[in-house]
């Protein structure tokens, strides 16, 4: 997995959709991250957004926790929160990294994570299609 510091443009799905996705949760090893105690109803939120997230496009394999010395937890999808014109993406790690690692993410990615619609209801879809890359969207906004 690539590291992205947090709240920067997510190049991560091209550079053509930059500019309407927001990283947050990229980590690894070697770069600093903001540790701290994080609310309740945001974990459970980002539990269940993780769950069976909408994906517009699949990558192979599995991308490896690089903080666990034992235990390679491993996660495979992306996960896509509207928030007011550009969605944030995660890696679904990001689960893990905040119940494991103490991970505090961006106060406003959290209240978007709580304020997200539930996932593939009619409500979350439009909020991607309003407020994320067109082009993104297009091309692959079929249901995982």
């Amino acid at each position: 997995m690539a590291y992205i510091p947090d709240l920067s443009p997510c190049e991560y799905f091209g550079a053509a959709h930059s500019s309407g996705l927001v990283a947050v949760g990229w980590l690894e090893k070697g770069h600093e991250f903001t540790k701290a105690d994080v609310d309740a109803e945001f974990t459970a939120k980002l539990v269940e957004i993780a769950k069976d997230p909408w994906q517009p496009v699949h990558f192979a394999g599995p991308h490896a926790c690089e903080f666990c010395r034992i235990s390679k937890i491993g996660g495979v999808a992306n996960l896509f929160v509207p928030a007011e014109g550009f969605l944030y993406v995660a890696p679904s790690l990001i689960v893990h990294y905040v119940d494991a690692h103490e991970y505090a993410p961006p106060a406003a990615f959290q209240r978007a994570v709580v304020a997200c619609p539930r996932m593939r209801s009619m409500e979350y879809l439009k909020a991607i299609l309003k407020n994320g890359p067109k082009g993104l969207i297009a091309s692959g906004g079929r249901h995982g």
